[in-house]
C-alpha cells in the first residue's frame, strides 16, 4: 500500500486533512519504513500462470508468499482495521471489516481476470477455544451440543446436524459435503488458506452461504452468512474427538439469528433447543 493510498484511508476515517497534517503521516511512514517497516517481497502468481499450475503448486506459492510478508500482512491489517486482506504485489487491492465482507467466489475469478494476478488472502487464523459438549466424541461421558442447521445455495439444501461450540466465532463445515450435496462448488480461482486447530493444519476458504438453524417448532430462522469450508474434513483435526461430526456451528451465527439456546442436561436430551428469541439460556 503507497502512502497516497494510507492517506486516502486516514481521510476517509477521519475527514479531509490540511496540507502540514498530510506532511506529518508521510513523514512518519517514512520514518517506520526508515526504522524496521517490513518491505513487501515477491510477486503473485499471474492468472495465466495459476491456470497453468496443479492445485499443490498454487498452495506453495501463496504459503511461501504469506510466510515471505507475514509481518508486513499483519502490520496492513492492523492499519487498515481490517478482518481480511487481498494483497497483489503489495498493493492491498481489497479488504473488509468482517467476514461478512469476504467476496464470493465468483466475484474473486472476475477480480483475477480483471487483474490478470491472483490475489494473496490473509486473515488471523481462526481460534476455537474447545469447551464442554454434550455430543459423544471418543471420550468416556463427554459429549457436544447439537444445532439442526441447513445450508443452501438458494434452491439445494444439505441438512446436517452439527456441533455446537460457543468457544468458536465461525460456522465450519465440511467441503467435500458442502459440494458433494450441490451447495458449492470451488472454481479456478478459489483461494485455500492454512488454519491451525488442535495443534494440527488444516486448509479452509470462506464462502457466503444461506444457512439456517431448525427451531424448535420446526420453522427455520437462517441468512447469508460466511461458512468457513474445510478441505479435507475427515483427515482434518475437525473429527479428533467427534469422527462423525460434519459441521461445527459458533457464535457468530447464533448471534446473527438472534436464536434462543436452551441447553437441558444431558441424561435428559443430547439437542438444544432452539428458539426465536435473542440470547442463549442454559436449563436442568
Amino acid at each position: 500500500m503507497m502512502v497516497d493510498e494510507i492517506l486516502a484511508e486516514v481521510e476517509k476515517r477521519m475527514g479531509a486533512l490540511d496540507e502540514r497534517t498530510k506532511q506529518a503521516v508521510t513523514l512518519a511512514l517514512q520514518l517506520a519504513e526508515q526504522h524496521g517497516l517490513p518491505k513487501w517481497q515477491g510477486e503473485n502468481p499471474t492468472w495465466d500462470e495459476w491456470q497453468r499450475m496443479s492445485e499443490e503448486e498454487r498452495q506453495a506459492v501463496m504459503d511461501e508468499l504469506e510466510q515471505q510478508n507475514r509481518v508486513w500482512l499483519e502490520w496492513m491489517r492492523q492499519t487498515l482495521r481490517a478482518y481480511w486482506l487481498f494483497v497483489v504485489d503489495g498493493q492491498v487491492i481489497l479488504h473488509g471489516e468482517s467476514p461478512k465482507d469476504f467476496p464470493s467466489p465468483d466475484d474473486i475469478e472476475t477480480l483475477c481476470q480483471r487483474l490478470g494476478k491472483v490475489p494473496l488472502w490473509y486473515e488471523r487464523s481462526p481460534t476455537i477455544e474447545e469447551g464442554t459438549a454434550w455430543q459423544p466424541t471418543i471420550y468416556p461421558d463427554d459429549a457436544y451440543p447439537t444445532l439442526t442447521v441447513v445450508f443452501s445455495d438458494g434452491g439445494r439444501r444439505w441438512e446436517t446436524v452439527a456441533d455446537f461450540d460457543t468457544g468458536a466465532v465461525e460456522v465450519y463445515a465440511s467441503a467435500e459435503l458442502l459440494e458433494g450435496n450441490g451447495i458449492v462448488t470451488f472454481p479456478l480461482a478459489t483461494l485455500w488458506r492454512q488454519g491451525q486447530h488442535l495443534g494440527q493444519t488444516y486448509r479452509y476458504t470462506r464462502i457466503p452461504l444461506q444457512v439456517a438453524l431448525r427451531l424448535d417448532d420446526g420453522t427455520e430462522k437462517g441468512m447469508i452468512h460466511p461458512v468457513l469450508c474445510v478441505r479435507n474434513w475427515q483427515q482434518s483435526p475437525f473429527v479428533a474427538v467427534n469422527p462423525n461430526r460434519t459441521a461445527l456451528v459458533g457464535r457468530s451465527l447464533c448471534l446473527a439469528t438472534q436464536a434462543k439456546i436452551l441447553w437441558t442436561s444431558p441424561d435428559k436430551s443430547l439437542r438444544c433447543k432452539v428458539e426465536k428469541h435473542g440470547h442463549f439460556c442454559c436449563g436442568g
